[in-house]
C-alpha cells in the first residue's frame, strides 16, 4: 500500500483517486435513491477488514442493522462473522439521539481507540441534518459533526442524499456535508432512454491528483465496480467546469 493512502476496496476507484483515499481523511459520498451509497460504504469497510487488516465501524443513521446485514449477504459479506472476529462494529443510532450525536462523538472515539478502528462509515447524514429546521442550522450542525469525526483519526466515508438538479449542474447535498469534508464523490444513476446508467464523479479530493472525468460504474455480484460491463462501453464523459 502506498504510504499515506488507503485502498478503497472498490475496483477501478483507486485509479481515479490517484492511489486511494488519503489516510484519516473524511469523504462525502452523495447520490440519489438507488445510486448505491450503502453498498459503496459497506464495501469500503468489508474490504478494509478482510483484505487490508483494517477494522471498521459502521454507524447507521437510517437503516436497521438486520436490513443492512441481509443486503450485504447478497454480495457474500457476512457482517455477523466480521463482528464476531472483532473486525467490524455496527451501531444503529436511534433517531431520538441524533441531534446530540456531535456531543457524543467522543464516546465513539473511545470505542475506535479501544478496538483499533481504521475505517468508519456514516450512512446517512441526511436524517441527522433534517432534524434542524433551517438551512443555516443544518450547515452548522453538519460542520460540527464533521469536525468531531475528523478527531477520530480514521478514514471516514459519510453518505448523503444529493439534491436533484439539471444535467450538468454542480452536485450538492441536502446537508451541505461536502463543504466541510476533505473529499466529495458523487454517484449518479441517470436515465438514458429506456434504462438507467451509473456514473462516478470525484468532485473534489484534497491532496490528491485525481481524475476529473465521469466514469461508468455498475453493481455486480462482487459489489460496486467502477468501469467494466456494458456501462464501460459508453464513452467517458468530460466534466463541465463552471467558472465564477
Amino acid at each position: 500500500m502506498e504510504v499515506g493512502r488507503v485502498k478503497s476496496g472498490i475496483p477501478g476507484l483507486d485509479t481515479m483517486l490517484g492511489g486511494g483515499f488519503l489516510r484519516n481523511s473524511v469523504v462525502a459520498v452523495a447520490g440519489g435513491t438507488g445510486a448505491g451509497r450503502t453498498i459503496f460504504l459497506s464495501q469500503f469497510l468489508v474490504k478494509g477488514a478482510t483484505e487490508f487488516s483494517e477494522p471498521g465501524l459502521f454507524l447507521s443513521f437510517d437503516e436497521r442493522k438486520d436490513a443492512v446485514a441481509s443486503n450485504l449477504l447478497s454480495f457474500g459479506w457476512n457482517l455477523s462473522e466480521l463482528e464476531n472476529k472483532q473486525k467490524a462494529v455496527f451501531i444503529e443510532y436511534p433517531h431520538n439521539e441524533l441531534a446530540a450525536f456531535a456531543e457524543q462523538a467522543g464516546a465513539i472515539k473511545d470505542l475506535i481507540d479501544t478496538i483499533g478502528v481504521k475505517r468508519a462509515a456514516i450512512d446517512s447524514i441526511t436524517p441527522y441534518a433534517l432534524m434542524f429546521p433551517t438551512q443555516e442550522e443544518r450547515r452548522i450542525a453538519t460542520m460540527r459533526l464533521v469536525n468531531a469525526v475528523k478527531g477520530w483519526k480514521a478514514t471516514v466515508l459519510i453518505s448523503a442524499e444529493s439534491v436533484p438538479g439539471q444535467d450538468g449542474a454542480f452536485p450538492h447535498t441536502l446537508s451541505s456535508v461536502e463543504s466541510f469534508c476533505d473529499g466529495f464523490i458523487n454517484l449518479s444513476f441517470r436515465r438514458q432512454g429506456d434504462r438507467r446508467t451509473r456514473e462516478v464523479e470525484i468532485v473534489k479530493m484534497r491532496g490528491s491528483r485525481h481524475e476529473h472525468e465521469f466514469r461508468p460504474a455498475r453493481i455486480a455480484e462482487e459489489g460496486f465496480v467502477v468501469g467494466g460491463g456494458e456501462e464501460a462501453r459508453q464513452p467517458v464523459r468530460k466534466k463541465v467546469v463552471f467558472h465564477e
